[in-house]
């Protein structure tokens, strides 16, 4: 029954997680994937799925409506060689109103056969930046800028579009509208909506990679989407730093409030499943070894100074540590322009400051109140040890963990009698026939 039941499992997953390639399309039907956000490798896989089931199914031609600010280069060179190369007329879509084709979303315009926009929207803006969006110096600038320039310039000239424009994009990061790019043949045309998409592109020839020229007859056509599978939209959602810097984050805390309070698990259960798709989400992306080092570093710090005497100094260093980490996380190399939300680090390190300052100070109180009452009333009691004291350790009793020395060696685990008080600092010993 048990193997029964993983074949299920497998049978299952596959049916929600592939596209079937056995149906045709209609007749005269243009197949449609949409892309909006960060194009990573998830994008790249879908577009590069998108194509191919598109010709499986003898689509005329396939439609991508996009809005993106740029993405990964590894995962652009990519899309780029999949549409030069694709065996059915590509059209890229800028779309809807207000959308833009920044960064990565250039290159992507400039591989398809014809390139489209909706009125009052953008492109451009592909000049490399750092992970800070400053300017890249010296020969790493100059390298990626002219690797950039002389792919675009080259796919610009084998779709017939203006190469000239292609370059100031890369070289100066400029950025026009809808209606400039039509004038200066960046497009080929600007559309209403998909009804005036398809109108215009009627009667329209293409010529393919193979040598085949296509027209396209879409008065009569319609859409045909190819939808993202939820693995793709999952691994898509994850590929944003922004979004990985966040779960990870929010996974350390719920990692740290289960260490300075122990109890039923569910903070530390939850924090490790945000920290895993974190870093799932991180290892998608090319990352700066210093921003994660970083990073490692401030999330050390908070959890080491749960167990300091001097309570808070280390939490100071650690939000100086996550803030600068955040901001060089990603390398600039491989993603231009691509980095952790200004407002999320500003936002994160505020509230880490005030609820691990917050956290840590009712640990304190919580021992001061005990001293204050009379910490004599711990003596006698049993507590758990918690971190080895040997000769000084963590221990856990009403509630709180607390410091400790003794002359026994005691072990995570071990029970631990009070037998003195010695400012914050509990005095104990090994209990006989301690349990584990």
């Amino acid at each position: 029954m048990r193997q029964l039941r993983i074949v299920a499992l497998i049978v299952w997953l596959s049916l929600v997680t592939l596209p079937s390639f056995s149906y045709a399309a209609a007749d005269n039907a243009l197949c449609m994937a949409s892309v909006s956000g960060i194009i990573n490798p998830a994008v790249a896989d879908y577009l590069q799925r998108s194509v191919i089931q598109a010709e499986r199914q003898a689509c005329q031609g396939l439609v991508i409506k996009l809005n993106t600010p740029g993405g990964l280069t590894s995962s652009t060179w990519q899309i780029g060689e999949t549409l030069l190369n694709a065996k059915l007329p590509v059209i890229v879509y800028v779309t809807p109103q207000g959308a833009n084709a920044g960064s990565a979303g250039v290159f992507i315009t400039y591989a398809a056969h014809i390139a489209a926009m909706s009125p009052n929207t953008n492109i451009g803006a592909a000049h490399p930046v750092d992970g800070s969006g400053s300017d890249i110096d010296g020969d790493l600038r100059d390298k990626i800028t002219n690797d950039a320039v002389a792919r675009i310039t080259t796919w610009a000239k084998s779709n017939g579009r203006d190469p000239e424009w292609a370059e100031q994009a890369v070289r100066q990061s400029v950025s026009i509208g809808s209606s400039e790019a039509l004038e200066r043949g960046v497009i080929n045309l600007i559309a209403q909506d998909d009804a005036d998409l398809l109108r215009q592109l009627n009667g329209r020839q293409v010529n393919l990679a193979n040598g085949t020229q296509v027209t396209l007859q879409t008065q009569a056509s319609a859409f045909q989407a190819i939808e993202m599978t939820w693995l793709e939209r999952l691994l898509h959602f994850l590929g944003d730093p922004t979004i990985a810097t966040m779960l990870i984050s929010l996974g350390s805390l719920g990692i740290y409030f289960e260490a300075a309070n122990p109890g039923l698990g569910v903070g530390g259960f939850l924090g490790v499943i945000s920290i895993c798709l974190g870093l799932y989400g991180l290892s998608v992306l090319p990352l700066n070894t210093v921003g994660v080092v970083l990073l490692i570093l401030a999330f050390v710090l908070f959890a080491v100074d749960i167990f300091a005497t001097a309570h808070g100094a280390l939490t100071v260093g650690g939000l100086a540590s996550f803030v600068i980490g955040a901001l060089l996380l990603v390398d600039p190399a491989e993603a231009p322009g691509i980095i952790v939300s200004r407002a999320l680090i500003t936002g994160l390190s505020v509230g880490l400051a005030v609820i691990i300052g917050l956290s840590l100070w009712i640990i304190r109180r919580s021992k001061l109140v005990g001293r204050g009452a009379g910490g004599e009333r711990l003596i006698g009691t049993i507590a758990k040890v918690r971190s080895a004291v040997a000769p000084e350790g963590m221990v856990f009793v009403d509630g709180a963990l607390w410091q400790a020395r003794s002359d026994d060696a005691l072990t995570v685990g071990d029970q631990a009698e009070i037998v003195g008080l010695e400012g914050l600092t509990l005095i104990v010993r090994r209990v006989a026939h301690s349990g584990r």
